[in-house]
């Protein structure tokens, strides 16, 4: 019994991690959202996809708006709403990734092995960084960038989702 019950622990410890690891996955940045949430998404389609209700961080703009999840009052996570739309979303987070395994805080030369021969390096409008532009690697996300801005050649923030407004330096301004 005690066997038994050793291997069936085990296994659902084994399910467990496998879980944890499927849901890390799930939650990392592409080229088209966070996750489940992907540009293109209504509000609700974007809050159903997420599990989590969004909420308006400066409401007021139906034209361009940056919405984040309800009860979240830090800067990690922003989704830019662009006639009811998610458009893109912003990262401010060092602990949140892309597909790539890319953070803040990553060298230039990360990002430009990581998304080989897909990077296009411009200088940055406000300092001495730059922008790095990721193209996309399908037909199928053609529209779709991520776009990392860097300073002192490490990654300060990123933002992904469609064109043009992935490529807005002052957001929704």
């Amino acid at each position: 019994m005690r066997v038994f019950t050793a291997l069936a622990l085990s296994l659902a410890i084994t399910a467990c991690k496998k879980a944890e690891m499927a849901d890390n996955q799930a939650w990392q940045v592409s080229i088209r959202g966070y996750g489940p949430i992907q540009a293109g998404m209504t509000l609700a389609q974007a809050a159903e996809a997420g599990k989590r209700p969004l909420t308006a961080i400066n409401p007021g703009s139906e034209e361009c708006d940056y919405v984040r999840f309800e009860g979240d009052s830090s800067r990690g996570i922003q989704f830019m709403v662009v006639q009811g739309r998610i458009a893109r979303v912003d990262v401010h987070d060092t602990t949140i990734s892309t597909s790539h395994g890319i953070r803040i805080g990553d060298s230039e030369a990360t990002v430009q092995e990581k998304y080989a021969e897909r990077v296009t390096v411009s200088p940055h409008k406000y300092g001495d960084g730059h922008y790095l532009v990721v193209a996309p690697a399908t037909p199928a996300d053609s529209g779709h960038e991520i776009v990392f801005e860097t300073e002192g050649a490490r990654v300060t923030t990123y933002r992904s989702g469609r064109v043009p407004e992935v490529e807005y330096v002052e957001g929704c301004s």
